[in-house]
Order: C-alpha cells, then sequence, then structure tokens
C-alpha cells in the first residue's frame, strides 16, 4: 500500500513497535504514532495508537475525579472461546484469508483501511465509508457464505448487529449498518479510538477505586439499557466493555445476547453461554440466563479491575464452569478491609449465588457506585441484629402504657372543662 511507512531501525523515542500479527518487534528512526504501518515479516497492517492507553488512562482518571463528588472498537483477540467458538470451529474445512490481506479492499461502499483486532468470530478493521464520508469499525465474518446457508456463526452474527443497532445509548457502540457482499457479511460501527478494559488494567494494572467505580457505573447503565428492551447480553466481561481517549465508556459485542421475543439459536439453548470465568452459577448449570446473571457477571469484572485478578481462575475452562456452577455467595469478610464499606457491600450483593439476593435492577447497581466512596452517615449500611431496636414483648408491653396515658390526659381535659362550666356557667 503506497505511502505507507514500513518499521525500519531505530527509535530513538518511546518504545519499540510490535506486531500485534506475528509480534515481531521494530524500532524506527521516524515517528510511527497514528500512522498505517506494515510488518515486514508476516505484511500484517495496523494503525500504530501505542499512545492510546495513556491517553485512556489520563482521560479515566480526569473523568472519574469529579464522579464521586457528584455521588476503540481497538479490540484485543477476545476469548470468544467459549461456546460460539467451539459450534463455529470445524465447521469449515478452507482457512479464510488472513485479516491483512483485506487491507486496501473494497466491502460494499467501505474501503478497508487497517486492522483493528481479530477474534474468533471474525475480524474488526478501520474502514472509510465512501457515502457518508467517515472513519468507521467494520466487523466481517472472514468466510463467504451462500445466501441459503446460513449456519450458527452467520445467525449469531446478524443477530449481533441487529441487537447493538436496536439499542441506542450512549454506553453502547452504536451500529450503523448491516450487509453482504459477495457471500461476506459484516456490519459497520462506530470508529471508538480506545482500549477495552481488560487491555488498559493488564497494561496500566488495577484501577484506583473510584476509577473502577466509574467504568462499571456506566457499563451497568448500557445493561440497564438493554435489559429495559429485553436484552440480556450474556458475555460480561473486561474485554468487552471499552473506554476511549476521552474517558467514555462503552459496552460492545451482543454476539450472545439473548433476546426476548426471539425463538433464539437452537444451537446455544440451554448451554452455558458465555466466557467461563465470567459466568453467573445459573448461566454454568445450563439454566438460562436473566438480568442478574448479567450484574453477577459486572460484579466480576468490578473485583478483576480493583485486583487485577479474576476471581474465578482454574487450569481449564470446564473447570472454571464447573466452579462458577458451584459457587457461593461471596462475604464481606472475603473482600480487602482496606476498600470503603460501601463498595464491599455492593460487590458483595452483586455477587450472590441466587440471583433474587443480587441487585434486580442494574440502573440501581450504577446509582449505588455513584456513591460508594463518598462516606455519609445517612446513606451507611446498617446491619439490624446490632441496632439498638426494642425487643417484640417489649413492642407489645409499650403499646397499652402508651395507650392508658393517652386515655388519662383526655380524661383529665374533660374534667378541667366540666369545672370550668360549673363555675362560670351554673353561678
Amino acid at each position: 500500500m503506497s505511502g505507507e511507512s514500513s518499521p525500519t531501525s531505530n527509535q530513538s523515542a518511546g518504545k519499540p513497535l510490535v506486531c500485534p500479527q506475528c509480534r515481531a518487534r521494530y524500532q524506527t528512526d521516524k515517528p510511527t504514532f497514528g500512522r498505517r504501518v506494515r510488518c515486514r515479516h508476516c505484511g500484517h497492517v495496523w494503525r500504530d495508537e501505542t499512545r492510546v492507553v495513556g491517553q485512556v488512562a489520563d482521560a479515566l482518571g480526569a473523568a472519574a475525579a469529579s464522579f464521586g463528588q457528584a455521588g476503540s472498537t481497538l479490540l484485543a483477540t477476545t476469548e470468544h472461546g467459549s461456546t460460539l467458538a467451539r459450534l463455529v470451529a470445524g465447521a469449515e474445512s478452507a482457512k479464510p484469508p488472513a485479516a491483512s490481506e483485506w487491507v486496501g479492499r473494497t466491502l460494499g461502499r467501505y474501503q478497508i483501511k487497517s486492522v483493528l483486532g481479530q477474534g474468533a468470530m471474525g475480524y474488526v478493521f478501520e474502514a472509510f465509508d465512501t457515502d457518508l464520508k467517515r472513519e468507521v469499525a467494520l466487523k466481517m465474518l472472514p468466510r463467504s457464505y451462500e445466501p441459503d446457508r446460513e449456519p450458527v456463526g452467520v445467525r449469531m452474527f446478524v443477530q449481533e448487529a441487529r441487537v447493538a443497532a436496536k439499542l441506542q445509548h450512549p454506553n453502547i457502540v452504536t451500529v450503523h449498518e448491516i450487509g453482504s457482499d459477495a457471500g461476506h457479511y459484516f456490519f459497520a460501527m462506530e470508529r471508538v479510538r480506545g482500549i477495552t478494559l481488560a487491555a488498559l488494567v493488564e497494561q496500566r494494572g488495577p484501577l484506583p477505586a473510584n476509577q473502577a467505580c466509574f467504568v462499571i457505573a456506566h457499563a451497568a447503565r448500557a445493561l440497564a439499557a438493554a435489559h429495559k428492551a429485553g436484552v440480556v447480553h450474556r458475555d460480561v466481561k473486561p474485554s468487552n466493555i471499552m473506554v476511549d481517549s476521552a474517558g467514555h465508556v462503552k459496552v460492545t459485542d451482543f454476539g450472545l445476547a439473548d433476546v426476548e421475543g426471539l425463538e433464539g439459536i437452537e444451537e446455544v439453548r440451554n448451554r452455558p453461554v458465555g466466557t467461563p470465568g465470567w459466568l453467573a452459577p445459573e448461566v454454568a448449570r445450563g439454566e438460562g440466563a436473566k438480568p442478574a446473571s448479567d450484574i453477577f457477571s459486572l460484579g466480576l469484572v468490578l473485583f478483576a479491575v480493583l485486583t487485577g485478578r479474576r476471581m474465578i481462575q482454574a487450569q481449564s475452562k470446564e473447570e472454571m464452569i464447573r466452579m462458577a456452577a458451584e459457587a457461593r455467595s461471596v462475604t464481606r469478610e472475603e473482600l480487602p478491609p482496606s476498600w470503603p464499606p460501601r463498595l464491599r457491600d455492593i460487590v458483595v450483593q452483586c455477587l450472590q449465588a441466587d440471583p433474587k439476593h443480587r441487585y434486580q435492577s442494574a440502573e440501581m447497581l450504577a446509582m449505588d457506585l455513584l456513591g460508594a466512596l463518598a462516606p455519609h452517615r445517612a446513606d451507611a449500611t446498617m446491619n439490624l441484629s446490632d441496632a439498638s431496636m426494642p425487643q417484640p414483648g417489649m413492642v407489645k408491653a409499650v403499646r397499652p402504657i402508651w395507650s392508658w396515658l393517652a386515655l388519662s390526659v383526655l380524661g383529665g381535659l374533660v374534667v378541667l372543662y366540666a369545672v370550668w362550666w360549673w363555675f362560670v356557667r351554673g353561678r
């Protein structure tokens, strides 16, 4: 591709440039940030956005600073290794073209510029909409399919686009169009310049409490909008939450969503749909997902971004699913004592084994996170077993006393009135 910088020798400033595809490392003597570059070894083409991590961290810090006072589609290779990847794997014997082979080609009215990411279900490109003259993120299935043949992968891909397009919310990535060209299915969505929450924590470490509450509260608002529309996400995890360079939070990837009123996809019915390590107990047992299941997963995400580690860890995906299915409710004593008490209460309520004992509204979770770091005695959680409250027997004994006292006062007033009337009127 003409006019693109090619990584060469010494890079005098900053860290070396690493190819996302083959992990080759380069030192360049020319600035590459913001430029599209091509790997000399594997031919992969991407845009150098190495500074985005720092920009996102700075923006998130600034946005979260006032959050407590008020009360990228840069998709890494995701762990969609869950149900969907296993269903699609092996469905086609022919190997699809590599992501970089699409760079420079046109799909519908979109000119593909560079690779943003690739996962188990498809590729994500930076593209240019030639009609509306704007940059978009273009997600596509790498294989082509006949119009009269729609395997599970195509059906779930189309459902993801339709569900996301249905949900118009500032914390949900906007889908502009869905289409196909020569058997290749794709959809165009807003180009968010940022990184996933997973990448942010991996590169910067655990987030400060105010930043974690800020991100999860906005993700909860996105889920609240989805739940109101009858959509359960079913794959809430750090790699499906993004933060852009202005500090805005976006929830993405509704490919595994359960949509009220739709028959659903037979191949994933009654299966533990989602990513192992982020599943609610009832989902891991194959009992089906509900809004409270998304809240449990979001509680796991909150724990992970605060600590830098997963709560559910195991050597295999099967073991993680088993651990999730047998999970018991988290208690305050299991959480770091350094956390603010109200923040611990929020995590505990999210991570209850019984869905009925969790937050029943993602919006309520968002509201509680808003005040999680602002101590206020009137809003503190009170343990009723320790409160100085009268016992039931005492209440029964006190009520007659107050009744007799009231009658006595009333009787006294009647006697005084009678005496006054006799002296004034009787004479």
